[in-house]
């Protein structure tokens, strides 16, 4: 399997894990991904160190990319996971 095949795979991958997370069809979240430019500017462009993580951390990774550039795509209770990992009261970064 040459490195594109296995890039188009890991995309496939991310997409369906991601669609199944949010509860949406996979082509909703490619056209997102595709327009966010999250395709080749982050998937592909990380694709050495991201195809080496677990599931739970690409969705999130790809979750919170979006939160970033188009929120409103997002569950309204949706929040990134840093923010959603911090304790309540702690200020820290």
């Amino acid at each position: 399997m040459t490195l594109k095949e296995k890039q188009l795979e890991f995309i496939i991958y991310c997409i369906e894990n991601t669609a199944e997370r949010l509860g949406r069809y996979s082509s909703d979240v490619y056209n997102k991904l595709k327009e966010l430019g999250a395709i080749d500017g982050y998937i592909n462009a990380f694709y050495d160190t991201l195809h080496t993580q677990g599931k739970a951390y690409i969705v999130d990774s790809l979750l919170e990319y979006i939160y970033h550039r188009d929120p409103q795509w997002l569950p309204e209770d949706y929040r990134p996971f840093q923010v959603s990992t911090q304790q309540k009261g702690d200020k820290s970064c």
